[in-house]
């Protein structure tokens, strides 16, 4: 009886299609793809919030879970990439004890293998018995061929190409860090004296991708706090240093808190970029975010 419920249901929730949906980029295990553009509101319940387990998916790895929080007068929910065709159709279910009232649609995902590298929006709508679609809500996550690397606080700058690129980080104490001062922590004035460790509650660039044209396998610069970061206001840049030959470079940031995500963006450098001076204070501004005792909010 409950096949064949979900079975109904889906046929509901309009355009479920017969094709598997298996040369997609997301992957929703045990749902019906659903071809076309992600649906347009209509009059149906809205999706209250997204939810997943983690923030950054692993590209080619199974078993992500994900959740939408629905009103009460769901069925339904569809499940997509915000900008790209193609979603899932999922069956609505009961209320989470941290939800009571409300309906929820859960599941499995995965990204394919060719799945791009960076931020991408995962995207719900539930729908009604009628078939028709409420509000939707998005969730950011990051896709990544590696976890990020162990950190308090981990700022990270990924591109493709040869370009030689580097990140920018100013702290919440002014501090900067890149290729050329590759620790945000401040020395004390002359005749101040010095704490032998004190360099290590700075934030410090881990290495200087793609250095002087000479190409990674997988370019990245990460900015990493082993201790707490310090309170204020913080500032991420992309400067093009050289463009190596290659027309573009299309690149993406993202900062993590604890493991959990603050935010992220993505850019292209082009041979402009590279025209621009490239010391202290230099690069596009990619994000900007503020940190205190409680965590870290994007601006």
């Amino acid at each position: 009886m409950r096949a064949l419920a979900i079975l109904l249901l889906l046929g509901a929730c309009d355009a479920a299609s017969p094709e598997l949906g298996l040369d997609q980029l997301l992957q929703v295990e045990g749902a019906q793809f659903r071809p076309g553009p992600f649906p347009a509101a209509d009059g149906g319940p809205a999706t209250v919030a997204v939810t997943t387990t983690r923030s950054r998916f692993v590209i080619g790895q199974t078993g992500e879970a994900f959740r939408g929080v629905l009103e009460p007068a769901a069925r339904g929910a569809v499940i997509g990439l915000d900008g790209v065709d193609g979603t899932w159709l999922v069956a609505a279910g009961p209320p989470d004890v941290d939800v009571p009232g409300m309906a929820t649609a859960k599941g499995m995902i995965s990204l394919a293998p060719d799945f791009p590298a960076g931020p991408f929006e995962l995207r719900i709508a539930a729908s009604d018995d009628a078939g028709r679609f409420g509000e939707s809500a998005t969730a950011m996550v990051v896709a990544d061929e590696d976890p990020p690397p162990a950190g308090e606080l981990v700022i990270g700058l990924a591109w493709d190409g040869r370009a030689d690129l580097d990140i920018h980080v100013v702290d919440g104490l002014g501090g900067e860090a890149w290729t050329d001062d590759p620790n945000t922590w401040q020395q004390p004035a002359p005749g101040e004296p010095v704490d032998p460790v004190a360099y290590l509650t700075g934030g410090i660039l881990d290495h200087d991708g793609n250095k002087g044209c000479n190409r990674d396998a997988r370019p990245t610069e990460h900015v990493i706090w082993q201790m707490p970061p310090p309170d204020g206001d913080y500032i991420v840049r992309v400067d093009a240093r050289s463009m190596c030959a290659d027309a573009s470079a299309a690149w993406y940031v993202d900062a993590y808190r604890s493991g959990a995500l603050i935010g992220a963006s993505r850019g292209v450098s082009t041979y402009d970029d590279t025209i621009l001076p490239h010391g202290k204070g230099a690069g596009v501004l990619a994000l900007r975010f503020s940190c205190s005792a409680s965590g870290c909010t994007l601006h």
